[in-house]
This record gives C-alpha cells, structure tokens and sequence, in this order.
C-alpha cells in the first residue's frame, strides 16, 4: 500500500527492518509476508503514485477529494455504508 521503502537489514530468516520516513512513528521492523518486492511499471503506463500520508494523532490521515463509491458491509440497517474514496 505505501512505499517503496529500502530495507536496512534482515533480521534473523523472517523479518526485515525498513527505512521508514522520520514522521512515521511506527516500528520499522515487519514480518517478510507482509512485504513484496517493488516491481517497475512497464513503459508507457503510468505508475499510480499514493502519497504518503500525515501522521495526525498517531494514525495516518488523507484529505478525502470526493467519494466515487459506496456500498453496504454487515447489518443493512446500520446507518453509514462503507465509502471507497479517491485521495
């Protein structure tokens, strides 16, 4: 989802330590399933570039441009549905 980030070193067979930007406040160490190696785009198609996100409380936060979805996830009578967003 988010990257790509350099790995500073392997930690025993099944982590690895990332080099996360200085705002990030998370451990920057993750199990190797998690990770996926970065592969380039071919030419000619554009790469989707997500921004890495403010850090506003602890938790990552986006500005939300508009909703392009929505639908319904669990008890259909619950008040909100759940939104897909473009950031």
């Amino acid at each position: 989802m988010f990257g790509p980030f350099v790995v500073k070193q392997k930690i025993g067979s099944r982590a690895c330590e990332l080099e996360l930007p200085a705002r990030w406040t998370i451990h920057p160490v993750f199990n190797v399933w998690l990770l996926e190696p970065y592969r380039e785009e071919p030419i000619g198609r554009p790469q989707l570039a997500i921004p890495a996100p403010d850090i506003v409380y602890s938790e990552p936060s986006y500005i939300v441009k508009e909703v392009v979805d929505s639908r319904w996830y669990g008890n259909p009578k619950a008040k909100f549905p759940h939104r897909l967003c473009n950031i």
